[in-house]
């Protein structure tokens, strides 16, 4: 039995008591020791290691179901961008796709759960990790480009590292000369997601204008980046 005692207090309480009223919520116990919510309709499963329970850890997969309630669906709405164009379908693993929706959830909640109080190192499990060490742009540089085509698993690593280091809030990390070597390695594709990412992170979610809150434009324009980009381009993989 959960005890939600050790999960909910004076600064989550509000977002627990918004959710708990619209959604059916049910607690399991976590097979693998981590937190994880799935969320369907109305209903969300909260999954928990049963001994670790966590504020922090709680009100990070709170912040997923409150997206949900917000009628943000970033990540079901990029994957459909992805899957419904034949060439970037061809183009990006569906691994990338799931990191990259994962990523754009958590740049819009982060704020939201610093400005409760809550610990930055507990806000995500890799934290500590550097999200673009000198061995992965070594490989980019090694692999990006060779004979005139490009090598997808590169670019798929190229626009995963971006992304990451965009919703990586540990102010430890300096990821200045990772973007600067990035966008020397390729501007115009480094372009694509810089424009991506700061209209993602400018879009007003909590607007109850659908204009100001829409966030199909900017996939709009991130498909339409995309395709400039490859086009003319040869591709290859390993």
């Amino acid at each position: 039995m959960i005890d939600l005692n050790q999960l909910v207090d004076e600064r989550n309480k509000v977002l627990w008591d918004t959710l708990s009223n619209h959604f059916q919520i049910d607690f399991e116990p976590s097979a693998n020791k981590e937190y994880r919510v799935y969320s369907i309709n109305d209903q969300a499963t909260f999954y928990v290691p049963e001994n670790d329970l966590c504020a922090d850890s709680f009100t990070h997969e709170l912040l997923h179901v409150y997206l949900r309630y917000k009628k943000v669906f970033i990540g079901a709405a990029f994957i459909n961008t992805i899957s419904s164009s034949a060439i970037l379908k061809n183009l990006l693993n569906d691994r990338l796709i799931e990191h990259v929706g994962n990523c754009l959830d958590h740049i819009k909640m982060f704020e939201k759960y610093d400005q409760m109080g809550f610990r930055p190192e507990k806000f995500i499990l890799d934290y500590q990790q550097h999200k673009c060490t000198p061995s992965d742009l070594a490989d980019l540089k090694r692999y990006y480009k060779q004979n005139g085509s490009y090598n997808s698993e590169a670019v798929n690593l190229f626009i995963g590292k971006f992304v990451a280091m965009c919703a990586d809030f540990n102010e430890n990390f300096d990821y200045e000369p990772c973007f600067d070597a990035l966008d020397n390695l390729d501007p115009l594709l480094f372009t694509v997601l810089d424009q991506f990412i700061s209209d993602w992170e400018e879009l007003d979610i909590e607007s109850e204008d659908i204009f100001k809150s829409s966030y199909y434009p900017l996939l709009d324009t991130f498909y339409e980046g995309m395709k400039r980009w490859m086009t003319g381009k040869k591709f290859h993989t390993v």
